[in-house]
């Protein structure tokens, strides 16, 4: 909304606080209840057109200093996440920071990694990121910022307009004369609290985030490149060998099996020619005399 559009609506609300003055009978002002709903008229006309300057400023002062929320990604090969880890959280205490959060975590038996999230003051936000680059080898480099400077102006001209309604609400709250205009009054009211308090968390959500970059910060490791495993070659066939090893065999199965039989010919030998000779003894017996028969 333009100045002059916004005069208009300001004579508005002169000439409707006029006419309710005329029509009010007894009361001088009108009454509660009619302050009330042309307040909430000249209200919503201002709130549709919230871009408005604050009065007495200048906008070309305004647009001297821009909102601008930065953003950063690093991720980086370093020889050791430790020391990495180390020297970043050093930097960043150096340069007025803190570390948002911090996770370490093993990829391998001896080697670490580490995923950290970091925030310095918007002015260091560059630098914060040159320093960073020099741990080791960059893989992936991310910058970028959201410019709020429009919205945070616009939430300050309405924030602007509902303090003014707010007091004015207050003061039409204290001349009311009935419980019911006094109700009426509150819930406007309340509804006009409520609208300043989201308005004045969203500016200094963004007042914040813009005062602190963030910047996540990946650390990898530098792992061994592993070496290849040799390709077995396959052995020459030998077949002078291969009958070597025949005949070595051949002979201790040779060896074994004369082993065998000298000694259990010495062992059992006696006992084998009592028993055939016993035998031998009674095939004649049986011959000669019938037996068994």
């Amino acid at each position: 909304m333009n100045a002059k559009r916004f005069y208009w609506l300001a004579a508005l609300a002169t000439l409707l606080l006029a006419l309710v003055a005329c029509g009010g009978g007894d009361e001088p002002f009108g009454s509660p209840a009619q302050v009330v709903e042309v307040t909430r008229v000249i209200t919503e006309a201002i709130a549709e057109d919230a871009d408005v300057a604050v009065e007495g400023s200048d906008p070309a002062v305004q647009s001297q200093t821009r909102l601008i929320i930065k953003n950063g990604e690093l991720a980086i090969m370093v020889v050791d996440v430790d020391t990495a880890v180390a020297t970043t959280t050093q930097l960043v205490a150096d340069l007025g920071g803190y570390i948002i959060s911090q996770q370490i975590f093993d990829v391998q038996t001896g080697y670490s990694a580490a995923n950290m999230q970091l925030a310095v003051p918007v002015t260091q936000f560059e630098n914060t990121l040159t320093q960073l680059r020099q741990l080791g080898d960059v893989t992936n480099d991310f910058a970028g910022g959201q410019d709020v400077t429009d919205e945070f102006v616009d939430l300050g001209s309405r924030l602007d307009n509902l303090i003014v309604t707010r007091d004015r609400l207050r003061s039409f709250l204290d001349d009311a004369e009935t419980v019911e205009e006094a109700l009426r009054i509150n819930d406007e009211l309340k509804v006009v609290e409520e609208e300043i308090a989201i308005i004045q968390g969203r500016r200094n959500y963004l007042s914040d985030r813009a005062a602190f970059s963030t910047i996540d910060l990946a650390l990898e490791p530098i792992l061994p490149t592993p070496t290849p495993s040799p390709i077995p070659t396959p052995a020459s066939w030998q077949p002078g060998d291969t009958a070597q090893v025949a005949l070595v065999n051949l002979q201790e199965s040779a060896q074994q099996t004369a082993d065998f039989s000298i000694y259990y010919g010495i062992v059992c030998g006696p006992w084998l020619l009592l028993l055939a000779a016993l035998g031998w003894i009674g095939w004649r017996l049986q011959r000669r005399f019938g037996w068994w028969q």
